[in-house]
């Protein structure tokens, strides 16, 4: 098994300094939050004291920026995970879940999100995968995405 392919403890960040500088000017990510790279042997986990871990895939796969929104931070926090524990499949069907519902004029609900989805595991990260014998809310998400964790700053 290649090193933190499933242990958070082991994944180092491939990002170079300029992939995350184009990634700060595409992503507008404000400067004020110091966004900073890994040293090259620095795993994602345990997290650096006074730093934010956080995966470029979060927003060019599951489509977030920063700020996130406020029913994201409703789903971290009931189920008490930062966002950097959660893979980007997860992520993008919070994130679906919310277009969705803002799509037909309603807000997004944590217990309607919860009848679709489940919180499991993932190796040592977090997903919501559909609750099996309950019609998933969509039928167009992919389930294939390489290289997500070795992109972190």
């Amino acid at each position: 098994m290649a090193p933190g392919k499933d242990n958070m403890s082991e994944s180092v960040s491939l990002l170079t300094q300029r992939q995350l500088d184009k990634f700060i000017r595409e992503y507008r990510i404000p400067l004020d939050l110091n966004p900073v790279l890994p040293s090259k042997d620095e795993t994602i986990y345990p997290f650096r004291q006074g730093k934010f871990p956080f995966y470029t895939r979060f927003c060019n796969f599951a489509n977030y920026r920063v700020p996130f929104s406020v029913f994201l931070i409703r789903v971290l926090q009931f189920f008490r995970v930062h966002i950097c524990q959660v893979n980007p499949f997860g992520l993008s069907r919070i994130n679906h879940f919310e277009i969705s519902c803002r799509a037909q004029d309603r807000r997004p609900d944590l217990d309607v999100f919860r009848y679709f989805y489940e919180f499991i595991t993932a190796g040592d990260w977090y997903t919501f995968a559909h609750r099996k014998g309950i019609p998933p809310p969509s039928s167009d998400e992919r389930s294939s995405l390489k290289n997500w964790k070795d992109h972190f700053f």
